[in-house]
């Protein structure tokens, strides 16, 4: 059973993918998602990255489709919590499969191949994703968990890990997404 922090650590994953804020998750949303994306980092629709970026963000909308219990063809906030409770359940499997998300962002976001997202780079990503500059650059601040100017994957999966399963508010893992009200 999710905490009521970690409840509403989801719901703000939710609203991340709800590109058009109408409460409900649908395969526009994600072809939304993939456009803010293609926008933010240059790549124009048809080009070999872009199509890339369609193939791999309309996997996720695969993976969320399985949690429309009512079979209507969207996902709804409540929907999208008890499954990925049940998801987050099978910890190994779910950050395995993370592991994977990852990699795909990091060849994305990485513009400098570096290993790192730079605070940057970190910009690019949260404005891919509507959120604001100043919100990035106060996230960096803890997602770069080694202090050294950038963010490695295996801080990334320290932080993702820490987003969905921990329930201290002070986690630097909880930068990953805004949180509603907050």
């Amino acid at each position: 059973m999710l905490s009521d922090f970690r409840t509403r650590k989801l719901a703000s994953g939710f609203a991340e993918l709800d590109a058009d804020e109408d409460g409900r998750l649908e395969r526009g949303d994600i072809e939304m998602l993939v456009e803010s994306h293609g926008s933010a980092y240059g790549f124009e629709p048809g080009s070999p990255e872009y199509e890339d970026l369609a193939r791999k963000t309309l996997g996720i909308w695969d993976q969320l489709r399985q949690f429309d219990s009512d079979g209507d063809g969207q996902v709804t906030l409540e929907e999208y919590v008890a499954g990925f409770d049940a998801f987050i359940s099978q910890r190994d499997a779910f950050m395995a499969g993370m592991g994977a998300l990852v990699d795909s962002f990091y060849s994305m976001a990485d513009r400098d191949g570096d290993g790192l997202i730079s605070e940057e780079e970190l910009i690019l990503h949260y404005r891919a994703w509507r959120h604001s500059e100043d919100q990035a650059r106060q996230a960096f601040t803890h997602l770069d968990r080694g202090g050294r100017g950038g963010i490695s994957k295996q801080d990334w999966m320290r932080n993702l890990e820490e987003f969905y399963f921990s329930d201290d508010p002070e986690a630097p893992g909880n930068w990953l997404a805004p949180l509603p009200g907050a």
